[in-house]
C-alpha cells in the first residue's frame, strides 16, 4: 500500500507574518445607520472616536517603523518594549 500524496496546502511555504501590522481603520458608517435622534451611543460619534484612536495607533505605528527602519541601517536591531 503507497502513502497518501501529501497535500497541495501541506508542501506550500507560508508567507512569513509582519511582525508589527499597522492598525486597521475603523469601517465609515453608512449614511442610512444614524437615526439623528440624539441616541447616547451614536454611531457617527463612536465612529469619529474610533477614527481618532486610528490616527493615534497610526502615528505611533510609524514612528516604530521609522525607528526601526533607522536602526536596521545601522545594522542593530532596535530594542523591544516590555509589555
Amino acid at each position: 500500500m503507497m502513502p497518501a500524496p501529501p497535500s497541495l496546502a501541506a508542501t506550500m511555504p507560508t508567507p512569513p507574518v509582519p511582525l508589527d501590522p499597522p492598525p486597521q481603520p475603523p469601517g465609515k458608517p453608512g449614511n442610512d445607520e444614524c437615526c439623528h435622534s440624539g441616541c447616547t451611543f451614536c454611531v457617527l460619534e463612536m465612529y469619529q472616536e474610533d477614527l481618532a484612536a486610528y490616527e493615534d495607533a497610526l502615528r505611533a505605528w510609524q514612528h516604530r517603523q521609522e525607528a526601526a527602519a533607522a536602526a536596521s541601517a545601522k545594522g542593530s536591531k532596535p530594542a523591544r518594549k516590555k509589555a
